[in-house]
């Protein structure tokens, strides 16, 4: 049954995502006729987050107010699927890693919708990016950074990498955060499992396995307040202890060591 249901899913989770492409192009068509592309494909890549999340199955809960473009948000990073629940909410793009260039469908996709990549190999990459970010912010759209760098199984917040925080800082720019967290019913596969997608699991092997779940939850908690530093590293602390204080676990440390299990983030140059 949990088979059928994944093919089901998988099925319709394809053809909604190459409707809502065809939807996009069409509008990157129509831009040359004066269409406002960006502010259009804010609306379409919301709907497609809300559809794909009814499709996958996944509830979101909202705590807290949602920002309106213009904005910058951080968020804590636990799986792929973050994407699809934070388009669903908000009209914005990601900075990704350049990793998901090469996700199977999905990584073709963004790439051709506007999402900003980074390689995080290339420290020189940084300046780059950042500049896209400043240039990207308007009242069409936000920006989403996981400063975290990688995934994690979500028993706590990594440290922040600091780079991408340069033009918050430098222009003082205020930014908003949002803790995201997932859970699982009782009855089925652990969330930090399931969900989160930290270890050496292909790709289409996870998500084929997410697709097997009847439904699940995420949780986002949007910090209350704003935050402004002109020092990026202070910033980032100030970010990174505003989320920590939202974040509900999707598993405690202990519980996570008591079955035997390592995580190792990535490690960054």
């Amino acid at each position: 049954m949990s088979i059928l249901r994944a093919i089901t899913k998988l099925i319709s989770f394809l053809v909604a995502t190459l409707f809502f492409y065809s939807l996009i192009m069409l509008c990157l068509v129509g831009s040359v006729l004066g269409i406002n592309y960006e502010k259009l494909r804010g609306y379409l890549l919301r709907a497609w987050g809300k559809v794909c999340c009814w499709i996958i199955g996944a509830k979101v809960e909202i705590n807290n107010k949602v920002p309106d473009p213009p904005f910058l948000l951080v968020s804590n990073h636990l799986s792929y699927i973050d994407i699809f629940v934070l388009f669903s909410q908000l009209r914005c793009l990601f900075v990704a890693k350049s990793d998901v260039k090469t996700w199977p469908l999905i990584g073709f996709l963004i790439r051709t919708c506007g999402i900003l990549f980074i390689d995080r190999q290339r420290k020189r990459d940084v300046t780059r990016v950042n500049k896209l970010i400043s240039k990207n912010i308007n009242d069409n759209q936000g920006i989403i950074l996981f400063p975290e760098g990688t995934t994690s199984p979500g028993y706590e917040i990594l440290p922040f990498r600091t780079s991408l925080l340069e033009y918050p800082a430098s222009e003082k720019f205020p930014v908003s955060t949002v803790a995201l967290s997932y859970r699982t019913r009782p009855d089925q596969v652990p969330a930090f499992n399931a969900i989160c997608w930290w270890d050496d699991t292909p790709f289409f092997v996870h998500f084929f396995n997410l697709l097997k779940l009847k439904s699940f939850t995420a949780v986002l908690n949007f910090g209350p307040e704003r935050i402004m530093d002109q020092d990026r590293k202070q910033l980032a602390e100030r970010l990174q202890g505003d989320i920590e204080s939202h974040f509900d676990p999707v598993i405690t440390e202990e519980e996570f060591h008591d079955k035997n299990l390592e995580f190792t983030p990535i490690a960054f140059p």
